[in-house]
């Protein structure tokens, strides 16, 4: 028959049992690792609101970045085709033509008019 105080002791998490009584690791460690658990549990109940907000930020610049780096790399690859194109000898039938335009197509998938 169990005593009353074995009725009352918690059975300890798998994790605790496992590092600091069968492999023996020193207490004090449990007792920092408890601390900085609720610490960092009572910083997150008080700035739920502000955490909130930078974590929206932080995804709002991770959603936008890519199509920045896109727009970039589009806008240089534009800026030195045209560039390009006004250094070559076109003939009449290009000059009619718009060289920004010339440029964007080639730049998007398209090739250079002979």
């Amino acid at each position: 028959m169990k005593s009353n105080s074995d009725k009352n002791q918690t059975k300890l998490p798998w994790w605790v049992e496992l590092l600091f009584v069968q492999i023996g690791l020193p207490d004090s460690w449990l007792a920092k690792y408890l601390k900085k658990k609720k610490q960092t549990y009572n910083f997150i109940s008080d700035n739920k609101k502000y955490i909130f907000y930078y974590s929206l930020i932080i995804a709002g610049i991770f959603y936008i970045y890519p199509i920045v780096r896109y727009t970039a790399s589009s806008s240089s690859c534009i800026d030195k085709t045209t560039k390009y194109l006004k250094t070559i000898k076109i003939n009449n039938q290009q000059i009619k033509m718009d060289i920004n335009s010339v440029a964007v197509g080639y730049c998007h998938g398209g090739k250079l008019p002979d």
